[in-house]
């Protein structure tokens, strides 16, 4: 596994840049596919911050697939720590969401409280589907009160850097 140093302290390296452009492509073949035939262009719901990056690539990759989306973003916050505590809505998508069908794009599903908070503000504005998209997913999450239609990695515990994190 190729190490990587900054300031200092060393760090693994668990996917290069291939492996993540590969599977951003793949999880852009999934959307388009399951998507195609909408009457409606799905909205991209990016969850800022960290899953802005992936959004970004995963936007990208339905252009290159002539994939017609709209992109808007929420924002999240923990309060009590980074160990948990309650979750608000810090900013609001700008977009109309009823009657819509909403992609949620985040960086990494970890005990899963931020993205079970969202699902229930979601559900409560009456999109006509919510499906959930995240770059890494932990394999010891939470209990989750949605499905994870798409991701990139299963990964296990510890503290990860790079690629918006």
């Amino acid at each position: 596994m190729k190490k990587l140093i900054i300031n200092e302290e060393k760090f693994e390296v668990l996917f290069n840049k291939k492996a993540v452009q590969k599977q951003v492509a793949h999880i852009a073949e999934q959307i388009a596919d399951d998507k195609r035939n909408n009457s409606q262009p799905p909205i991209l719901l990016m969850v800022l911050t960290g899953g802005l990056y992936f959004g970004v690539d995963l936007s990208r990759e339905l252009d290159k697939r002539g994939f017609v989306h709209h992109v808007d973003t929420v924002s999240l916050k923990s309060y009590s720590g980074e160990q948990g505590g309650e979750v608000r809505l810090a900013s609001e998508p700008h977009a109309s969401l009823k009657g819509r069908d909403i992609i949620v794009v985040e960086d990494i599903i970890d005990r899963g409280d931020s993205m079970n908070f969202l699902n229930g503000y979601l559900v409560a504005l009456k999109p006509a589907s919510i499906r959930f998209g995240a770059f890494l997913v932990k394999q010891n999450h939470g209990p989750l009160r949605f499905t994870i239609d798409y991701f990139g990695f299963m990964i296990g515990e510890g503290w990860l850097g790079g690629y918006g994190y």
